[in-house]
């Protein structure tokens, strides 16, 4: 079995994953750089001489001449790069992601930008590196605060138990499968009926991936009904809200603030107005924290890699095979 890497793990996991390949299997590490020719057509290369994918590629070339991989692992929890509506991914070719491996650090992320919010420490922040000594007001507690969490995965659980130690009086999950039990969440709705949630919400956390049916789904109208000083966060996909209409919403100086670690687009313009909104929190897709940023993380992601490695290995059904 020949697989390829492109995910840049560390020596140690990449000795753990020969281990679960087994001694038969031949690693090879993809460096190269895609923004060149000369690395776009060794990937393309490489594609038909292995069976296994470790990591990210761009989806089309998966569709090339020749192509002989079986199954892609990715390093994402979210793989909406190769399930869009527009993107074909291959028949035939197995799909499996990494969910279970963020929720511990984005929701830690999640906490600490809601309680920025809540408390002006972002806002306190900015006022520091100019010296300035401004009182910035009445601060929001979470006690008692009803919590709406858009997407009840992994990642929507895991900012479900953290919030629950701050004695907030409801955490509302949304999700497909809402009538099956949740760990975390004191009741969970569908998307439809999460619009009437919206006004009752102290807190609203978006963790949901990108379909057609949630592509702005926090638009314009939606974004009214929100109920006055709340709190809202996203850290699912950047195309869940309008940030256009967000940017006016926040300027009305209907919410207390918004965290925004996903925006569409992603880089968010230069000249968009959420840069200057005051009581918005902009972050670089970073709450992840994966390679490079959270070794947790990164032996989480190999732990999903190489339990789906042996069951490759030995014939079994992958976890969190997605196609």
């Amino acid at each position: 079995m020949n697989i390829l890497v492109t995910a840049p793990f560390q020596k140690r996991h990449m000795d753990q994953i020969r281990y679960a390949a087994g001694k038969d299997a031949v690693i090879k590490r993809f460096d190269g750089d895609l923004a060149t020719v000369k690395g776009f057509q060794a990937l393309r290369e490489a594609l038909t001489q292995c069976e296994v994918v470790i990591g990210e590629i761009p989806a089309r070339l998966l569709r090339g001449e020749g192509v002989s991989v079986k199954w892609l692992q990715s390093t994402w929890s979210g793989v909406d790069a190769y399930t869009g509506d527009n993107v074909h991914f291959p028949d035939g070719i197995m799909l499996t992601n990494a969910a279970g491996a963020y929720g511990h650090i984005i929701s830690q992320f999640v906490v600490g930008q809601i309680l920025a919010i809540a408390q002006n420490t972002g806002m306190y922040a900015k006022y520091q590196s100019s010296m300035a000594w401004n009182d910035l007001g009445p601060v929001m507690s979470l006690e008692g605060a009803h919590v709406l969490v858009f997407g009840a995965g992994d990642l929507g659980q895991h900012v479900a138990k953290r919030l629950s130690g701050f004695d907030v009086a409801s955490i509302t999950g949304v999700c497909r499968n809402y009538e099956e039990p949740h760990e975390g969440f004191d009741k969970l709705v569908s998307l439809s009926r999460a619009e009437q949630l919206l006004g009752q919400s102290n807190v609203i956390i978006g963790c949901l991936p990108s379909t057609s049916g949630t592509v702005r789904w926090l638009g314009e109208r939606r974004l009214q009904q929100i109920k006055q000083n709340a709190i809202l966060v996203n850290v699912g996909r950047g195309d869940f809200i309008d940030c256009d209409a967000l940017a006016r919403i926040l300027e009305e100086g209907r919410l207390r603030g918004a965290a925004l670690d996903v925006t569409d687009p992603e880089p968010l313009p230069m000249k968009h107005p959420l840069w200057r909104c005051k009581n918005c929190l902009i972050t670089p897709h970073s709450a992840g924290g994966a390679f490079g940023k959270s070794d947790k993380t990164e032996a989480n992601i190999t732990a999903i890699v190489c339990d789906n490695l042996h069951r490759y290995v030995e014939g079994r059904e992958l976890v969190n095979r997605v196609l």
